[in-house]
């Protein structure tokens, strides 16, 4: 018996759920906070190779194309973190923006019908984009002279808005979001992320870190990372779908695997990334 199938048999699936979360989100203040910063990308990196483990077992089912993928993926987070200049950062991630964009509307045409699957090799180049650009905007954010608060408050609006549109969903929701692609999301739920959302940000707004950005202007942004978040979420179910899976890995008990953790933090932080230069706190030389 696996360790996430044992807990859940000594406690509720809520409670499982609740405390692996707590636990995951002390041990991330941790290295947010305290691993200098070769250790911080050292510990991206391996977290990256895992999602990517889970991405490339959900996309593909040959092992030779897994691990081309691995490394090609890998190469890509290596070239950009070694040759992107810094003034070039803010036009990566606008780039990884409109990537997004172009993703939310292939889910909005299929959140009700998704019975065409992407083929293989698509799926497949999805990840080896994606998650190198997730790694170099954890990566960059976490470099700038506030770089560890700042990622702290973009990992927090993700937080917010998964837990709240979760909870709400559960009390209120009657109207499915995307019953095609995560038939649990509901529409009331996603209003419920973004009024957390909501809060989130007038309590950052009053803070020193924010002092300098127009509270309309962390409003704004905060609420685009906030659904793209939810972008991400529907693109790992969409993948999950396709696949014929229920959950990414059982690494985490209650929460499935890495990706099913972080699966909205992939589109988010290019977004947040982008936020930042736009608000100027991004060091760009």
């Amino acid at each position: 018996m696996n360790i996430s199938r044992h807990m859940t048999h000594v406690m509720t699936a809520m409670q499982v759920r609740i405390l692996t979360g707590l636990g995951l989100s002390a041990f991330g203040l941790m290295v947010i906070l305290a691993f200098p910063e070769w250790a911080f990308i050292g510990f991206m990196s391996l977290m990256t190779l895992g999602l990517g483990y889970e991405w490339f077992r959900l996309s593909c089912t040959s092992g030779f194309v897994r691990g081309a993928a691995l490394l090609v993926m890998f190469t890509i987070g290596l070239m950009l973190f070694l040759l992107l200049s810094p003034n070039e950062t803010p036009w990566l991630a606008g780039a990884a923006m409109f990537g997004w964009l172009l993703l939310m509307a292939g889910l909005w045409q299929n959140h009700r019908n998704a019975s065409q699957h992407r083929p293989a090799w698509f799926r497949t180049l999805l990840g080896v984009l994606i998650l190198p650009l997730f790694w170099y905007a954890v990566i960059e954010i976490h470099r700038q002279p506030e770089g560890p608060w700042l990622l702290i408050f973009g990992v927090m609006i993700v937080a917010v808005a998964d837990s709240l549109a979760y909870f709400a969903g559960r009390a209120w929701g009657r109207r499915k979001l995307a019953p095609a692609l995560s038939p649990g999301k509901t529409i009331e739920g996603l209003v419920g992320g973004l009024v957390g959302v909501g809060v989130l940000t007038a309590i950052g707004a009053a803070l020193p870190l924010f002092e300098t950005v127009p509270s309309w202007q962390l409003a704004l942004w905060s609420m685009g990372v906030a659904l793209f978040s939810v972008a991400g979420d529907l693109e790992e179910s969409r993948l999950k779908r396709e696949a014929g899976a229920k959950d990414s890995g059982q690494l985490l008990p209650g929460h499935g695997g890495l990706l099913d953790r972080l699966d909205g933090h992939l589109a988010a932080m290019p977004v947040w990334l982008l936020a930042l230069a736009q608000m100027h706190f991004l060091t760009l030389h």
